[in-house]
């Protein structure tokens, strides 16, 4: 698995196993599950002490929290679930681009693409733990995502859907593509360029997801 970090080549010739995907599922659920943990108590501080919306009873705010902590606590246990549903949901997006652009995969292969890739996401989890432990108290939903990427630059109050783009292209991203696009390269024998064009939707699909998600921030 450690191929996923910084070899596309050696990563390549685990593609095409048939069970690769479950090691990399294991592991990030793993991480999910101890990251879910430490971040609940830092979640539901940042809650309570959150200004309670006008024309919301201070009762049923509390209601809220509670739902949202639960919530919260179910999905920790359902993170292999989770999980195994993004890694899926890319490999399909995979499926269908690598077919636009003429390139012959399966679904499996593309599954341990996307679950060995994961990984890196699953290192910017503990990275993004590691900054919010170490900045002491956190008092805001904004906190809550630390800066990773460039929006390290950004002042507090910039536009949220700017702040969400420059986010996104953090180290871990960044890391994220290069490995997938590579690996892909070299696991189906095809051009960079074309791996880059099977690869790209997938991305930009991301990339408006976390736009989307902006447009929820307060």
């Amino acid at each position: 698995m450690f191929y996923f970090f910084y070899d596309p080549t050696g990563a390549a010739q685990y593609v095409r196993g048939k069970w690769f995907w479950v090691g990399p599922l294991v592991v990030f659920s793993a991480v999910s599950i101890i990251v879910g943990f430490l971040m609940t108590p830092i979640i539901q501080h940042v809650l309570e002490v959150a200004p309670i919306p006008d024309g919301v009873p201070p009762e049923r705010y509390q209601r809220g929290i509670a739902i949202g902590m639960t919530i919260q606590r179910v999905a920790i246990f359902l993170a292999p679930v989770i999980a195994a549903v993004i890694f899926s949901i890319q490999a399909a997006i995979l499926l269908g681009t690598s077919a636009v652009v003429s390139v012959r995969t399966k679904f499996r292969e593309l599954l341990n693409l996307t679950a060995g890739c994961g990984l890196i996401q699953a290192v910017a989890a503990i990275a993004a733990i590691i900054v919010l432990k170490s900045k002491g108290e956190i008092a805001s939903r904004a906190e809550l995502r630390p800066a990773l990427g460039l929006d390290i630059f950004l002042s507090e109050g910039t536009n949220r859907f700017l702040m969400a783009f420059l986010g996104y292209f953090s180290v871990f991203e960044i890391w994220w593509i290069v490995m997938l696009w590579l690996t892909f390269a070299a696991a189906f024998r095809v051009s960079k360029s074309k791996a880059l064009a099977a690869i790209l939707p997938l991305v930009l699909l991301n990339l408006a997801w976390r736009l989307g998600a902006a447009a929820f921030q307060r």
